[in-house]
């Protein structure tokens, strides 16, 4: 028989049957009158998602697809733009920023810390910039930032606010109008429980209005915005995974996004619990916010490749490695999307079996029993 795979990446996640489903039906002309109202109710499904009045612009592409649009449309060459990471995806927008031209100025943390709404407030009163960037979950290390707080400290400055929410839309609360935020990116392949494919982008009118002058074609948000707004699309867009995206948000609705978050922050709640009762070392902090991703120092002695390894060869499980400088220093256990507790104690049972056949001193079982409880004994306020 063939080994079971499991998936408990950051990303992608795991895809429901229904999702699955409605992709696997034949394939319709995108300008049929089959495909419409699967497209219309997909992007009211995201509005919703996203929770905003503005629409959402549905590209074919990666998050980083719509991180780009986001960097094409809103940076001219030479303008002021402050960019807030700490990992990373923090350094994905310092990069791309400065590669459209922009004067960027880098606010950079430490990875592993959480960046802070009082050090961009300052940073903004030395400097000014035309828009913020930041990460609002950082599955590098497992950082879930205060975007709230981020962004009204760009708004008393009177910056634009960008958000990189590929991990966090659908996770954890991510209010785009209440908070003010200005462009929210996000992908299909992360809590929206879709395969990789499609990259999402909100934008308010403040930030359709302050377009920049660099070259674009393609991610030129008025060309999508006019298409969308006739239920069309300026390109061919992939007609099965838009299906399969309307089919997700509905279950993700169908749930409610209270209850996603709540069980969100359970399912945090029960991967920590696991890894400290193992006697491993968080590096990920150990608060409800990081409810996306939990990162984990592996025990003295050990590379986390080596975990990442046996976890596959041994059980057909697929976590993540560290990424740039934290390579072979943590391990990422991945609980967004379509998950429940029992998912996540059957990856600490695996953990708990490679680390001790990797000669670490571990009790059996105390990781399972841990996450249980944690998950069934602390509700969410």
């Amino acid at each position: 028989m063939a080994q079971k795979k499991y998936l408990f990446t950051p990303g992608p996640t795991p895809v429901p049957p229904q999702v699955l489903a409605a992709m696997a039906e034949p394939v319709v002309h995108h300008r049929s009158p089959d495909f419409k109202p699967i497209y219309e109710r997909c992007l009211t499904r995201l509005r919703e998602v996203y929770r905003t009045q503005r629409d959402v612009l549905l590209y074919t592409a990666s998050g980083t697809g719509a991180f780009e649009s986001a960097v094409a449309n809103l940076v001219s060459p030479g303008e002021p733009h402050l960019v807030v990471s700490a990992g990373n995806f923090g350094e994905r927008w310092a990069a791309m920023t400065a590669a459209y031209g922009a004067d960027v100025d880098h606010l950079r943390y430490a990875w592993g810390e959480t960046p802070d709404a009082d050090d961009v407030r300052a940073r903004l009163r030395e400097r000014p910039a035309k828009a913020v960037w930041v990460v609002h979950s950082e599955t590098s290390t497992g950082v879930v930032a205060d975007v709230q707080a981020l962004a009204a400290a760009a708004k008393e400055a009177g910056a634009l606010v960008a958000v990189d929410a590929v991990s966090s839309l659908g996770a954890v609360p991510c209010e785009t109008d209440a908070w003010g935020l200005d462009v929210v990116v996000s992908g299909s392949q992360k809590a929206l429980m879709t395969p990789p494919g499609l990259g999402l982008c909100a934008v308010s009118a403040a930030a359709s209005a302050a377009t920049g002058s660099s070259p674009r074609f393609y991610f030129d948000w008025e060309r999508t915005q006019k298409a969308q707004a006739k239920l069309d699309a300026a390109f061919t867009p992939p007609v099965s995974l838009v299906a399969g995206l309307d089919v997700a948000l509905g279950l993700l609705l169908e749930e409610g996004l209270e209850a996603a978050f709540d069980r969100h922050v359970r399912l945090g709640r029960a991967a920590r619990a696991g890894a400290k009762a193992m006697g491993l070392e968080l590096f990920s902090p150990d608060e409800d916010r990081s409810a996306v991703v939990t990162a984990v120092r592996p025990p003295e002695g050990i590379d986390s490749s080596e975990v990442v390894k046996g976890l596959r060869d041994r059980f057909g499980i697929t976590i993540a490695g560290g990424q740039g400088e934290l390579q072979g220093k943590i391990f990422r256990l991945g609980h967004i999307g379509w998950f429940d507790v029992f998912d996540i104690t059957t990856m600490l049972a695996a953990v708990e079996s490679v680390l001790a056949e990797l000669g670490a001193e571990i009790e059996r079982g105390v990781a399972v029993t841990a996450a249980l409880e944690a998950y069934e004994h602390q509700r969410v306020a």
